[in-house]
């Protein structure tokens, strides 16, 4: 295995199923996950949230989601996803430590990403 796969295996991604969805195609994989480390703006996420911009929130924390569940980023899609939910049912009694450990998750994939 290469060394960008062992280091999304070790930050917990999904690689067999990463492997499938890209066709084998680990060239592809790193282009889109570096258009996702230069294109995804958490500051963007916490503004929204921290000035009761839910709408926005939620589209911004729905797309995290997505594109994190795409390119096999388990931990950051598992947190992204009780963070959409609480911003879709209307519940933002925990919004702000929800999107505390989505940006732990997302640091924690940065650190491994700028390792390798």
């Amino acid at each position: 295995m290469s060394k960008l796969l062992d280091g999304m295996t070790a930050y917990g991604a999904d690689i067999e199923g990463v492997l499938d969805r890209f066709m084998d195609d680990e060239e592809l994989y790193a282009t889109c996950l570096q258009e996702f480390v230069e294109t995804t703006n958490i500051t963007e996420l916490k503004n929204n949230i921290e000035s009761g911009s839910y709408d926005n929130a939620f589209e911004i924390a729905h797309a995290l989601k997505g594109v994190a569940g795409n390119l096999g980023l388990v931990p950051l899609f598992d947190s992204s996803c009780i963070l959409v939910e609480s911003l879709r049912h209307k519940n933002y009694d925990n919004l702000t430590a929800e999107f505390n450990d989505v940006d732990r998750k997302m640091q924690d994939f940065l650190a491994v990403y700028k390792s390798l």
